[in-house]
């Protein structure tokens, strides 16, 4: 009689969907970036007194730039982007001062310097990047738990009476060779049980709670 082997293509697959679990947890996580409104503080504070000076130069004379691209804050690494509410003269040489640097000679990414000005801004970037590191975290642990259930296992059957939140992570195209199986395999019973209220508690608890 055939059965459903965990084949390494069935264990991909199931991983795979089993990343795919957190999937909207770290897409909330990545969003909670730092707003777009540091655009404007970060331009007020590099230039300051030199806004006035810059935008009485002729624009062909300097970079009209829409963002500000920044790949460090102090010693935490972001690579972000932060609009700007409208479009800024930029220095086409951008001298370094105490408060950042570019990251090299040719691109345009800054790193804001180990500085006062920039706490607030520090504490919200390793925030951030905290609630994503959680998001993974939770993600790998749940994924090497799955993996220790299907290395228990040489078949899909008595992996599914272990675990059956597993039939969610199931590809359709082996969840039907394993109602195959099943089908073959059945056998009546019957128990006086009401399955229809049984089951309407399940569905209301997971709507409630």
């Amino acid at each position: 009689m055939a059965t459903v082997r965990f084949s390494k293509e069935l264990q991909d697959e199931i991983i795979k969907r089993a990343k795919a679990v957190f999937d909207k947890q770290l897409e909330t996580a990545k969003n909670s970036r730092p707003s777009h409104e540091w655009g404007d503080k970060i331009y007020t504070t590099l230039f300051g007194q030199h806004v006035p000076a810059l935008n009485a130069v002729p624009q062909e004379f300097l970079n009209m730039v829409e963002y500000i691209e920044v790949g460090r804050v102090s010693a935490v690494n972001c690579g972000l982007r932060f609009d700007l509410p409208s479009k800024r003269a930029w220095p086409r040489e951008f001298v370094e001062t105490e408060y950042a640097k570019r990251t090299n000679t040719y691109g345009s990414e800054l790193i804001l310097k180990d500085h006062l000005v920039w706490g607030e801004l520090f504490v919200e970037v390793k925030e951030w990047q905290d609630r994503i590191k959680a998001v993974h975290t939770k993600r790998d642990e749940f994924v090497a738990q799955v993996q220790k259930i299907i290395d228990a296992h040489a078949t899909l059957a008595p992996a599914l009476k272990m675990w059956q939140p597993l039939w969610d992570l199931i590809p359709e195209e082996y969840k039907e060779r394993h109602r195959k199986v099943v089908e073959r395999e059945k056998k009546e019973t019957v128990v006086d049980v009401d399955l229809s209220s049984m089951t309407a508690a399940v569905v209301a608890h997971k709507i409630t709670r």
